[in-house]
């Protein structure tokens, strides 16, 4: 009896400590520290699958806690990821690429967004009073971009440089987008660069009366998918955070496919985002990618017509600006 006893007890103890110990594991697990990472950001539509997902904490469940950093363009992006001011950058993809010409030591890694046959975020549209419709025509005309070595200014000298137009030979004014609508209505610029909501703006505004001459920021996109936006970070980054890089993009991943498949969703999170009435938030097009990994093939034509406009004039290896990351 005793030694019966004893068997029952031990047998007992055994698994009260068993619950024990799965009580200490999950707590230590619950605790595990998460690791943060700061995105430089600036409320672009594009970015939804971001927003919904850490307002959902499929990034905290990927062991990130994002915390934005607000800036207000791609380019002051690169200089948020460049000083140490956030990890994580995104930006139209010639703007890292540039940047990479320029001795900053950053890389894109992962795909936000592609221009393809039927989807284009980048539109260049002449008013009415300017009498442009065509490239061609555009010598002496007044050109708005939201900023130098950007893809409002890569698609702009590509169209150029095939039109025979010299880059010089037309003015250049920064205006920031949701301005622009404003500027071609009043005569002060003659053509526009842009990218929606404004596109629609524009194109509603009667006394406008805006022709669109291409969409895109590459000629090329009409014909092959070609990375527009991505994100980007310093080499140094990369090097000590690929885990994170790649957790970050899982988690992304799994936030654009539920955006994607509910329209009323999306909408409502371009309603929020961008601060839109619903009629306008129905015109801006969804975030596409063929794949979440940035290679060679998708990223290539906006180097390519980086160093064939004359933007980009110190070239470099196209891979060195390039981390290809398996999700």
């Amino acid at each position: 009896m005793a030694t019966g006893f004893a068997r029952r007890d031990l047998r007992r103890l055994g698994a009260a400590l068993a619950v024990v110990a799965a009580g200490a594991f999950g707590t230590a697990a619950q605790a595990a520290p998460l690791t943060t990472v700061r995105v430089a950001d600036f409320q672009n539509s594009i970015a939804l699958p971001l927003y919904y997902g850490v307002q959902k904490g499929y990034f905290r469940d990927a062991g990130l806690d994002i915390q934005f950093v607000k800036i207000a363009s791609g380019a002051a992006s690169v200089a948020a990821v460049a000083s140490g001011a956030a990890d994580i950058g995104l930006s139209a993809t010639s703007v890292p690429i540039f940047a990479r010409a320029n001795g900053v030591p950053v890389k894109a890694f992962m795909t936000a967004d592609q221009e393809g046959p039927g989807h284009h975020g980048t539109f260049i549209d002449a008013s009415a009073r300017s009498g442009v419709t065509a490239f061609n025509q555009m010598k002496g005309k007044t050109v708005m971009i939201n900023a130098f070595g950007t893809a409002g200014e890569l698609a702009i000298r590509e169209r150029l440089l095939d039109a025979g137009v010299a880059w010089k030979d037309v003015n250049k004014v920064i205006v920031p987008f949701p301005q622009m609508p404003a500027a071609l209505q009043l005569g002060n610029a003659d053509v526009a660069i842009t990218i929606q909501p404004m596109q629609t703006a524009i194109m509603a505004n009667k006394d406008i009366g805006a022709r669109v001459l291409d969409t895109g920021t590459l000629s090329e996109s009409h014909k092959v998918a070609v990375t527009a936006s991505c994100y980007f970070a310093t080499d140094s980054w990369l090097a000590k955070n690929r885990d994170a890089a790649i957790a970050f993009g899982r988690a992304y991943l799994r936030a654009q496919k539920e955006v994607h498949a509910d329209h009323e969703l999306r909408i409502a999170l371009v309603m929020k985002v961008a601060g839109m009435k619903r009629e306008v938030a129905e015109q801006v097009p969804e975030s596409w990618f063929e794949m979440l990994a940035v290679t060679k093939a998708s990223l290539g034509p906006n180097y390519d017509a980086l160093v064939r406009t004359g933007m980009m004039a110190k070239p470099f290896p196209v891979d060195d600006v390039i981390a290809t990351l398996p999700y």
